[in-house]
């Protein structure tokens, strides 16, 4: 179906196409018709199902310009969507480690760093979750071009952190240890340890070394002794949630972390080394006997 536009519609458009604003809201709307709250629900309402504006939120529509060809097909960018729900943002947690190549896992949801509280959103099929994170630690993050539209990333660095601090937005603790194995060729080890020292969370360093030196990462001695300088000699942590994994396991030093996970769950078998197989040829024959088991009368007979 072919979009069409009243007068009204028109001026509302046309304008918002010249001065390229691709977001709009309900109060905007009102105030460029000088008209009534219910009318403007009502006016954009029909644009939304004349194909012109696409509902994000209650209040908050996004333009699909006319570019867009005449059946008006909405940008299929769910970052370009989710760029306009919140402001300030920026993309963390599994959705920047899936941009930054350092997860293969497919997330159902979208994860968006903010600074307030906010309830997930569902748009156009895709769950949107909010993470609250505060204004001293709203930091490490960029303006990256994505699909053609520009959004606010987290940093690699950041990403890795954000990882590591809360598993459960990024996979689990066994998708974050692979995360930190692939990270750690691909990270600004100067910037990370400044991310590192500005955040102050020593419990972060602590299972970014431990992980680290699970995987057998190749860092310098100097960024390991950066690292262990950053955590608390004399507190402890255990690896992973004790409402999970419980609380037995080693200590791992010098980063003091309880392993409280089990190994298979942080490493996959495929990184696992394969255990050599040597066959011996003498008394071969007996070893097959003896797993096969004797053999049958009609198996003697055959013989």
């Amino acid at each position: 179906m072919e979009r069409t536009l009243s007068k009204n519609e028109a001026k509302v458009i046309l304008d918002l196409e010249w001065r390229e604003q691709k977001i709009v809201t309900l109060a905007e709307m009102r105030a460029a018709l000088d008209t009534s709250e219910s009318y403007a629900r009502f006016f954009a309402h029909k644009l939304v199902q004349k194909g012109w504006l696409e509902r994000l939120r209650p209040g908050l529509f996004r333009l699909i310009p006319a570019d867009r060809g005449r059946a008006g097909v909405a940008d299929a960018n769910p970052l370009t969507a989710g760029a306009a729900l919140v402001s300030p943002y920026f993309f963390s947690f599994g959705t920047a480690c899936t941009h930054h190549g350092f997860t293969e896992q497919v997330f159902a949801e979208i994860y968006i760093a903010c600074r307030v509280r906010r309830r997930p959103l569902l748009v156009r099929g895709k769950r949107y979750l909010f993470v609250e994170v505060s204004p001293a630690r709203f930091f490490g993050f960029q303006e990256l071009t994505v699909l053609g539209e520009p959004v606010q990333m987290a940093t690699v660095e950041r990403a890795l952190l954000d990882a590591i601090d809360r598993p459960q937005h990024a996979g689990g603790l066994g998708e974050v240890s692979r995360i930190v194995a692939r990270a750690s060729t691909r990270v600004s080890w100067p910037a990370l340890l400044a991310l590192a020292h500005r955040w102050q969370v020593p419990a972060i360093v602590q299972r970014l070394g431990y992980l680290l030196d699970l995987h057998q990462a190749d860092i310098s001695d100097h960024v390991r002794t950066a690292l262990v300088d950053l955590t608390r000699q004399a507190s402890k942590i255990h690896l992973g949630s004790r409402g999970t994994w419980g609380n037995a396991g080693k200590l791992a030093r010098p980063w003091n972390v309880v392993e409280n996970v089990p190994h298979d769950v942080l490493v996959s078998k495929t990184d696992q080394p394969r255990r050599r197989v040597v066959f011996h040829t003498k008394g071969l024959l007996r070893d097959r006997r003896q797993v096969r088991g004797p053999l049958r009368p009609q198996q003697r007979a055959a013989r």
